[in-house]
């Protein structure tokens, strides 16, 4: 790998003497300006918003040459017509008609276009309709909203910079993403799903949305978005809202919103092709993808298909996850007590078969030692073997300037191979109650054995396969005047998930198989034997594999209005929407009585809800001015939404917008917002475990103070029969959200720089929460919960029902930083700096009313144990992009600061170090090429690996918030023909 470090260093510094000063190359043929404008973009890399009726029937004449910047190619482009424009983000132009204007006037050389409809008069570019959609936080198309709200683009040009090749991957390196967010970088209780988790809050408290369309949940948790149903290839640029805007979108947008928005405008045919392994030389990616696109006087129509591949990456491959003993880096030895041969617990103590004998005899087993534990990660994967393809069409028809049809449609399939070790058998802990009866055949001991801990090594390894199929149409109709939009929206996205659980066994087959009555039909399990021991026909007795399947459900019917107000600047946009949602999930029947060992048991969870909603939002110009500055204006929006399931809310929220000069924006919002309990937290049906608690009736001063407690229990009883599960009397979770922040875009000379600056606070009240211990405190103390706790006639628990409850309350406070700035260098071209960065100052978490409150900001917990996952002070992102005629690079940094966390089985703590890696890239786009676009990628350059963490189920680290893969080569070729 270094000599290819070296290659490309000997690129960099030969570019200075190769590029000439001319630094933008813009080749666009006469004739229709709409067809220029997106051939303008894909030459420039910028992203041009208009209104279809705004540039309809223009035609211009040739343009090329070299300009200084994209402002300057766009100028001579809009020379000849009554057209203007304006960057309102950098890379993000807006095409307006001029108010000046009583007509078109066309240019001369141009052809004289066929008569058409004059087009209505079209306000100043602050009032005017700039693009067909909204933009992500609002139902208004302002594009003064761009500064008025932190809002995080990532365009077509970063998305191919990155190398990176899925939306989840991208949304990792966000610095405002923390905490539990999955993809297939998780295994061991991974899906092959990919969440995202804005502020660190799970990932159901951020919605996700389709071209500003809200999206079905996963069809086997039901409670968020995945992913990975969201081909790359597709994608023209993603949008995160840092806000919570439930006044908005309703439920779920509480941290904030993902807006994925779809490529438009794609002309001819367009291929890529992307190849990429690490040093290593496993996570062997492969992507192809293709589209095509066509465009008439009155439509235009859009295909593509994609396929995705990746081979994965196993624990045994890397030095960090190759061993499971963190002795050695401070923590402690995870390797598995259920090892082969079997470890058998007795009142002195552990004990294990002595090499080379056959446990015939009592006498062959002897004490266990610190080294008979069992190397799971031998078998693990720790990035799960993936696989996605499908297909995309889209299509628009102009019927006349004013009526638009448009439909999109999406297949996408999804699988995931991920590979655990052997089953293990603990009888002592499982669901499905075990012992090896004293007479037993394969019992050398002669007395009944409670815990035995045993490794089927004599069974594959165990694989979990998931596979996905996701279809989503939606469809629209819009009308629009020169002072009114309505659009009319019909969508329907349905999801199907597969889980197959292979090389498991049947817990009923293993009680039966370990007793001493197991005769004819039923084959005796030897467990204590040497490896090898259990033979096929055991095995053939007590295998089992095992199958869930899901079906998740979003059809939705929408009729929208927007009006413009000319004299006031006034705009209001309205709704009504009515929404059904669905979820089914179905295991099998082993998994329904929690028979299986070695896989998720879990219920059947069935239901469905219907939504109406109503929203209004205006856009309110409080002070307008003639110059940029001294303006003030501000944002209402309302929200109601009813729920069949659990009944009715009002969200609202106020945004104010001000600018004291004319190159900087004070911003401020406040709202407030819900999640409604999802279809799995409503209807999941009982899950049984025994659940290690403190019963405060087992002190006998409680009995007189305490109204739940009528007699003393007993205080060796530490573990009860907990029933969880669904519970249809949940409420939604409420949340207060504020920010208030600066922006500023100024030019500097021949520079463009802009800075802001936001301080944000989300206080979440009624989070769902399960907590069997909560319950037991409230019933011992004041008989609260009757029902949910049930005890004998000695005054013991026999079961506590503790289903979910709205009993959390989380805090959390911090700061966002971001800052551009673009120049030009004469004899190297066009450089963009960039930095990006969170701070959570706060992150105080109540998990119940009785618990005391724990600052989390800063630490890892990880979501095996219940926790919130890493949660650090500092995310940072720092990029440097550097375009010339025909080159371009850029050089990222990201860096997650260091966290605090727990030792287990322990009350001491250690530090998780800091993590920096480095990317770099580079691009040639040439006539050496024939206009194939050529991209070679280096992703952590310097092979920084995770650092440790001791509290990690996975592997040693934190897949959710680092990356082991290490260096990584990739190499690219897109061509537009």
């Amino acid at each position: 790998m270094a000599p290819v470090v070296r290659f490309l260093s000997i690129c960099m510094l030969l570019w200075v003497e190769v590029v000439s000063a001319d630094t933008l190359v813009v080749d666009l043929p006469g004739g229709n300006l709409r067809e220029a404008l997106l051939l303008f973009g894909q030459q420039t890399q910028t992203s041009v918003f208009f209104a279809e009726e705004t540039v309809a029937g223009i035609e211009i004449a040739p343009l090329s040459g070299s300009f200084s910047s994209p402002g300057a190619a766009i100028s001579s482009l809009l020379a000849d017509t009554c057209l203007e424009f304006d960057f309102i983000r950098e890379r993000f132009v807006t095409i307006a008609e001029r108010s000046a204007c009583a007509e078109r006037s066309e240019p001369a050389s141009a052809p004289v276009p066929e008569p058409r409809e004059p087009p209505a008069p079209v306000a100043p570019i602050e009032e005017i309709l700039v693009s067909e959609r909204y933009l992500t936080g609002s139902r208004l198309r302002q594009p003064a909203y761009g500064e008025a709200m932190p809002v995080d683009v990532i365009d077509a040009s970063e998305i191919r910079l990155s190398g990176l090749q899925s939306v989840g991957e991208i949304l990792r390196y966000i610095p405002a993403v923390s905490g539990n967010s999955t993809s297939t970088l998780i295994s061991n209780g991974g899906d092959g799903t990919a969440t995202v988790t804005l502020r660190g809050l799970p990932a159901t408290n951020t919605l996700v949305l389709l071209n500003g369309r809200r999206l079905n949940s996963n069809a086997l948790n039901g409670a968020s978005v995945d992913l990975n149903t969201l081909p790359l290839s597709m994608v023209e640029q993603i949008e995160i809202l840092k806000d919570g805007v439930s006044a908005v979108y309703g439920s779920d947008a509480v941290a904030g919103v993902v807006n994925v928005i779809t490529r438009e405008g794609i002309s001819g045919i367009s291929l890529d092709y992307y190849r990429g392994e690490s040093r290593h030389g496993d996570l062997e990616t492969e992507q192809i993808s293709v589209s095509y696109g066509w465009h008439g006087d009155r439509g235009s129509i859009a295909v593509g298909a994609n396929f995705y591949d990746q081979s994965g990456v196993f624990s045994r491959d890397r030095h960090l996850s190759a061993s499971s003993n963190d002795l050695i880096r401070g923590g402690i030895d995870k390797r598995s007590s259920a090892t082969t041969p079997a470890y058998v617990g007795t009142g002195a103590g552990g004990l294990i078969l002595g090499d080379g004998l056959s446990g015939d005899s009592a006498n062959d087993y002897r004490p266990v030692s610190a080294d008979d534990r069992f190397e799971y990660r031998d078998y693990t994967s720790t990035i799960v073997p993936s696989t996605r393809y499908g297909l995309f069409a889209q299509g628009k028809w102009h019927q006349s300037n004013r009526l638009e049809f448009e439909l999109s449609s999406l297949w996408q399939r999804t699988e995931a191979d991920a590979h655990l070790a052997p089953v293990p058998i603990f009888t002592g802990f499982e669901s499905v109650p075990l012992s090896l009866s004293a007479d037993h055949p394969h019992n050398p001991f002669g007395v009944e054995l409670l815990d035995i801990r045993r490794r089927i090594t004599e069974l594959p390894p165990r694989r979990q396969l998931n596979t996905t199929d996701t279809i989503r149409v939606t469809s629209n109709a819009t009308y629009s005047t020169d002072r009114s939009t309505v659009r009319l929206t019909l969508q329907h996205g349905e999801t199907r998930a597969e889980e197959a659980l292979r090389h498991s066994v049947n817990g009923a087959r293993v009680q039966q198989a370990l007793s001493g009555a197991c005769r004819v039909a039923c084959v005796p399990l030897d467990l204590l034997g040497a490896p090898g021991s259990i033979t096929p026909e055991m095995l053939a007795y007590i295998a089992a594999e095992a199958k869930t399947t899901g079906n998740s459900a979003l059809s939705a019917i929408a009729l929208e209005g927007d009006w413009r107000f000319r004299r006031t600047g006034i705009e209001l946009s309205t709704g009504i929407e009515f929404r059904r949602e669905s979820l089914d999930v179905k295991p099998d029947l082993i998994l329904q009585q929690g028979e299986l060992i070695g896989g998720g048991n879990l219920g059947v969870a069935k239901g469905d809800r219907d939504v109406v909603e109503l929203y209004a939002e205006a856009y309110l110009p409080i002070v307008r001015s003639a110059h940029a500055a001294d303006r003030l204006s501000a944002q209402i929006a309302a929200r109601a939404s009813e729920y069949n399931d659990f009944g009715r809310v009002i969200n609202p929220r106020l945004v104010l917008n001000w600018r004291p000069l004319s190159f900087m924006t004070l911003r401020g919002s406040i709202g407030r917002g819900f999640r409604a309990p999802s279809l799995v937290q409503l209807h999941a049906a009982e899950k049984q475990s025994f659940q290690q608690l403190n019963d405060p009736c087992t002190i006998a001063s409680n009995i007189a103070t305490h109204a739940g407690c009528t007699r003393v229990a007993d205080p060796s009883l530490t573990q009860f029969l907990t029933v969880t599960g669904g519970n249809t009397s949940l409420s939604a979770e409420r949340s207060e959200s504020a920010i208030v922040g600066a922006h500023a875009r100024f030019p500097w000379r021949n520079h463009e720089w802009a800075f802001s600056i936001d301080w944000y606070n989300i206080n979440q009240k009624d989070v769902v929460e399960s907590s069997a211990q909560y319950i037991l405190n409230q019933n011992a103390r004041t008989s609260a919960f009757a029902p949910r706790v049930e005890r004998d006639s000695n005054g013991n628990i026999s079961r506590i029902n503790a289903t979910l409850q709205n009993i959390g309350r989380r805090d959390i406070r911090g700061y966002d930083f971001a800052a551009t700035g673009r120049f030009f260098l004469p004899r190297l071209g066009y450089v963009t700096l960039a930095l990006n960065a969170t701070h959570i100052d706060s992150f105080r978490d109540k998990f119940d009313p009785d618990t005391a409150t724990v600052e989390k900001a800063g630490t890892f917990s990880d979501e095996a144990s219940g926790g919130l996952g890493g949660l650090p002070d500092w995310k940072v992102s720092i990029g440097m992009n550097l375009e010339m005629t025909h080159w371009q690079a850029a050089y990222n940094i990201y860096h997650v600061s260091s966290l605090r966390e727990v030792i287990p089985l322990s009350d001491r703590t250690r530090t998780i170090s800091s993590w920096t890696t480095h990317n770099l890239n580079t691009s040639y786009l040439g006539p050496a090429s024939a206009w194939v676009r050529v991209t070679l990628g280096l992703n952590n350059l310097f092979d920084a690996s995770p650092p440790f963490s001791a509290a990690a189920f996975n592997d040693s680290y934190d897949g959710r918030t680092y990356d082991i893969t290490g260096r990584y080569l990739y190499l690219r070729f897109d061509k537009s023909i």
